[in-house]
């Protein structure tokens, strides 16, 4: 695998660097959100910011593909990308209808969520050309731009006692900021236009798409207990549980360099190693986040106020759903790379099941992150499951031809 002329440990340390100051960026952005908004305030401010995150899904699948496609020595595919943009454009204006009403939130903060989307696809795209390049160090510098640009404006804005909508319109302004930065980085004039003809371009989208409904299913079953938050508890609860998805949210991306450096071993022979040892070190950071999420969760009252007391017995175990949708991520990132998406239909299934939990068993702040909990444990190890099932000899003359 390229990796931009270092090792396989820079390559990982570099990404890890700009992941972890872009995680930081926007984890900070909770502190200063929760204490100058309030419980119901912030409750607004968490289910926009998830709902982006769901709406953006086709941005991970855009990445994946162009990152394939380029590791495979194609060329020409920065039409793709604003054919994605687009299409996630057309999808935020349909969840804004939907989740206005089912939700309570105000018309302006939905759209300035929602807006971001596109933008955060377009960066994702160009992202997904450094990755397939190998070209980790400038990804990793990236990863950290975008993610200062994006949260620091609205950390400001809420530091100089702006409302939600306000906060939110800003880190658009800056989310616009940062995908100008990343393409221009990206690119630099090399890539050309996607060849001219419909079945290529009918394939590409075809690929994104499949991509797109695993990386939505992942994204789905990250965020589904946050967003029915709101439907199932009070105002001030879901403001109560939208800090502790804060958690939840670190202890699922934190270890998510490693997935961005093995993914291209993912697609080629041998990757059934590759794959063990990244669930080994995925798992491993995994069990120090939570044990350290424990040890920490005393602290709540004291950073946040003590309106947040209710987490600071149950926190662990959203750092723990965080942590087992880790794992989640990098075998479907291994899915994906061998093009067995079907596979995704299972986390489809699942988080339908946990949907129907929430909706009737999730009362309080405890019984809905042990629901969420629990539907993250079945997922990953249905999942698990099948990917093993595909890895066998028997099933590797199929994979390759899917790949193919």
């Amino acid at each position: 695998m390229k990796t931009g002329g270092g090792s396989a440990a820079a390559s990982v340390g570099a990404v890890t660097v700009g992941s972890m100051v872009a995680n930081v960026a926007a984890y900070l952005v909770a502190i200063p959100a929760s204490r100058s908004l309030g419980a119901v305030d912030y409750g607004v401010f968490g289910v926009v910011m998830a709902a982006m995150v769901v709406v953006a899904a086709p941005s991970m699948g855009v990445q994946a593909v162009i990152a394939r496609e380029v590791v495979h020595g194609r060329t020409g595919l920065t039409r793709l990308a604003w054919q994605t943009a687009l299409l996630v454009a057309l999808i935020s204006v349909v969840a804004g209808a939907v989740l206005v009403p089912l939700t309570r939130i105000p018309v302006a903060a939905a759209a300035a969520g929602l807006v971001m989307a596109p933008l955060i696809t377009l960066t994702a795209a160009a992202q997904g050309f450094l990755q397939g390049r190998g070209e980790f160090r400038r990804l990793g510098w990236v990863l950290g731009m975008v993610g200062v640009l994006r949260s620091g404006p609205m950390i400001v804005a809420l530091l100089a006692g702006a409302s939600a909508t306000v906060a939110l319109w800003v880190g658009a302004a800056g989310t616009l900021v940062a995908a100008v930065l990343t393409i221009s980085a990206a690119h630099g004039g090399r890539d050309g236009n996607i060849p001219s003809t419909v079945s290529t371009a009918a394939e590409n989208v075809r690929q994104v798409l499949g991509a797109s409904q695993v990386q939505l299913a992942l994204l789905l079953a990250v965020s589904l207990d946050l967003l029915l938050a709101r439907v199932v508890l009070s105002d001030a609860d879901a403001g109560v549980y939208a800090l502790g998805a804060v958690a939840t949210k670190a202890a699922f991306w934190l270890p998510q360099a490693i997935g961005t450096v093995v993914y291209p071993r993912l697609a080629a022979p041998g990757r059934g190693r590759s794959l063990r040892i990244a669930l080994a070190v995925v798992t491993a950071i995994g069990v120090v986040t939570v044990a350290s999420t424990w040890l920490v969760s005393p602290l709540v009252p004291r950073i946040v106020g003590d309106e947040y007391r209710p987490l600071t017995g149950n926190l662990w175990l959203f750092a723990a759903s965080g942590a087992i949708l880790s794992v989640l991520a990098l075998l479907l990132l291994a899915v994906i790379a061998a093009s067995r998406t079907v596979i995704g239909v299972t986390v489809w299934v699942a988080a339908a099941l946990e949907a129907g939990a929430i909706l009737l068993w999730a009362h309080s702040v405890t019984s809905l992150v042990l629901i969420a909990t629990a539907s993250a444990t079945v997922m990953t190890t249905a999942c698990a499951a099948l990917v093993a099932a595909g890895s066998s000899p028997q099933a590797s003359p199929s994979a390759a031809r899917g790949a193919r």
